[in-house]
């Protein structure tokens, strides 16, 4: 984990490019986040089932300054669930989402600061499959939170907000359906690059 973050910060130091938040610049930049965790599954005649999943969740972003300080673009990503002993054969599962949407960013603080404050909101729809089938994958979220800028194009933030996911699957030939949701509290990082258009 050490050796990620001197890596990641001798590339944001080495890259090369002008200026931050103003109007005719790009913006593109990504964000991750990995969650493990035990879960114990019980259901009324029926024996406790306990397994662990792995959650990683990965999105790219690629906006323009159309005014300054304030961006938007298009956001891609991919939504991967592990599970391993989740069903009465202690096999494993994976949940797999594919999404794209657009969203808007909004940078508060003097564009001349070395960190600013900033909104982003978005929206995302995909489609997901696991051993239930395939179906709609539905993400929003609003976050705020600090951007540093290691020098004039670079910056790491960190984001804190609200979170709504829906995955559902409603095949009418077969008569399944299948809805879940998650929604709370999220905490996201990643590094974004500002760029000239030039």
């Amino acid at each position: 984990m050490k050796q990620l973050l001197l890596i990641s910060t001798l590339v944001a130091f080495s890259i090369s490019a002008n200026g931050q938040l103003d109007k005719n610049y790009w913006l593109v930049g990504g964000t991750g986040s990995f969650f493990s965790y035990n879960d114990d599954f019980t259901t009324t005649g029926q024996p406790t089932v306990s397994g662990k999943l792995t959650d990683i969740n990965l999105s790219a972003n690629v906006g323009y300054f159309f005014f300054d300080k304030f961006a938007v673009g298009v956001r891609p990503g991919i939504n991967s669930i592990r599970s391993r002993g989740l069903n009465s054969a202690g096999a494993g599962t994976k949940n797999v989402a594919i999404y794209f949407g657009p969203f808007v960013r909004y940078y508060f603080l003097n564009t001349e600061k070395p960190f600013n404050i900033l909104f982003d909101g978005t929206y995302q729809i995909g489609s997901h499959s696991n051993f239930e089938g395939k179906g709609v994958f539905r993400n929003a979220s609003v976050m705020a939170g600090p951007e540093l800028f290691f020098n004039s194009s670079v910056g790491m933030e960190v984001l804190i907000g609200y979170m709504y996911q829906k995955k559902s699957i409603d095949d009418t030939q077969s008569g399944f359906y299948f809805n879940n949701i998650k929604k709370g509290f999220n905490i996201s990082a990643g590094f974004q690059i500002h760029l000239t258009k030039n």
